[in-house]
């Protein structure tokens, strides 16, 4: 495999940023040389693969065609890259139309809890940093199950993806946390004792939006959550 290491650890933070990085690598190893050779046409198939591989399993999308894979050499070189540079094409304007989006949302979310002062939930910096870390992780983990059919994976990997794009400093509303914890006794009771490093993560980003509202609303200090539990293995809700 040439597609270095480094690029795939980036795929599993962010895909479609991971992609288009992949996409690039693939376009520099060629353009150095004037004709193709037997070892571009192996590279071809492996970013064709792993472009193919996180259509498949949701991660990202694209309307590209499939090149001809039975296409004679050259011939099959062109048709695939063609098809990376459109995929790589398509993936850039999906990335500045999320960039936008989440700008947009940052200053609306700034701006509608300043000027009309309204109530909000408000993370620590430590927080917000064990926030984002735990979301990494629970991709990782969720895309790694293979215990878990590939819809529930796509769904979970979606709302995780909602999630990271409106966590802020300060936020009018924790509904993303609890339909989380709702989420982790679904995947309880699909998949048993094997899913507690899935819901045991799920259950800290709980805990910390627990921490934060009972901050927020003045309760006492150490009020426990009402959809948590105290023993060490989170049980399913009922």
């Amino acid at each position: 495999m040439r597609i270095p290491q480094e690029i795939l650890e980036q795929i599993k933070d962010d895909p479609t940023t991971g992609a288009i990085a992949a996409c690039e690598f693939v376009e520099e190893e060629f353009n150095n040389g004037n004709s193709w050779v037997p070892s571009d046409e192996e590279l071809l198939f492996e970013i064709y693969a792993l472009l193919f591989s996180l259509k498949e399993a949701g991660r990202i999308s694209y309307l590209q065609d499939a090149p001809d894979l039975k296409a004679s050499f050259p011939n099959i070189c062109v048709r695939i890259s063609q098809f990376v540079d459109g995929v790589k094409e398509q993936l850039q304007s999906q990335r500045r139309d999320q960039t936008n989006e989440r700008r947009l949302d940052n200053f609306k979310n700034h701006f509608s809890l300043a000027l009309s002062n309204t109530f909000g939930y408000e993370f620590t910096d430590g927080d917000l940093k064990r926030i984002r870390a735990l979301i990494n992780e629970l991709r990782e983990l969720i895309t790694d199950n293979t215990e878990l059919d590939e819809d529930h994976k796509r769904r979970l990997l979606k709302r995780l993806e909602k999630m990271q794009s409106e966590i802020h400093k300060k936020v009018s509303d924790l509904n993303a946390f609890y339909g989380l914890a709702v989420e982790a006794s679904v995947v309880l009771k699909k998949v048993g004792e094997n899913a507690k490093p899935i819901v045991d993560r799920i259950k800290e980003l709980t805990g910390i939006s627990w921490n934060t509202q009972a901050r927020a609303e003045n309760l006492p200090s150490g009020t426990e959550p009402p959809m948590l539990e105290n023993d060490a293995t989170p049980r399913a809700i009922e």
